[in-house]
């Protein structure tokens, strides 16, 4: 994934305002990666996004999957700005495989949403951040 957003959302205003004011900040990443070190003091939503070409020769029975390894929390995965699936916790020993074959367009958009609360004072320790991968399957 290249980019990540994080979005806090905190009540900055006075009651009699009543107003949500919402901090969204981007930068680039690289995946595998600590969770700690990208998320340690935040709170709020969470989507890594990233560009991506069909693959190219694909064989007539050949399938492609979007394979998550190591991804601690519930994830809302989308492609091309459509949900296609959601998980929670998947492990190298067990990953989430999803077949997006016939959702392929010749360049994609694939989103992977989550929502980070911290508990009030409390910092989380979660395990690492895993890999995307796309897998083509064939006979």
């Amino acid at each position: 994934m290249q980019k990540t957003a994080v979005q806090k959302t905190s009540a900055q205003a006075t009651p009699a305002q009543k107003t949500t004011v919402q901090k969204i900040s981007v930068r680039k990443i690289r995946l595998p990666a600590d969770w700690n070190d990208l998320f340690d003091a935040c709170s709020g939503r969470v989507c890594l996004t990233r560009k991506f070409h069909r693959p190219t020769n694909l064989g007539p029975k050949e399938e492609v999957d979007l394979v998550f390894e190591q991804w601690p929390g519930v994830w809302a995965i989308s492609l091309n700005h459509r949900p296609i699936a959601e998980f929670r916790d998947s492990s190298a020993e067990s990953p989430e495989r999803i077949a997006i074959t016939a959702l392929l367009l010749p360049t994609n958009v694939l989103s992977a949403e989550t929502q980070i609360e911290q508990p009030a004072g409390q910092k989380t320790r979660r395990g690492p951040m895993g890999v995307i991968a796309l897998e083509i399957r064939g006979d």
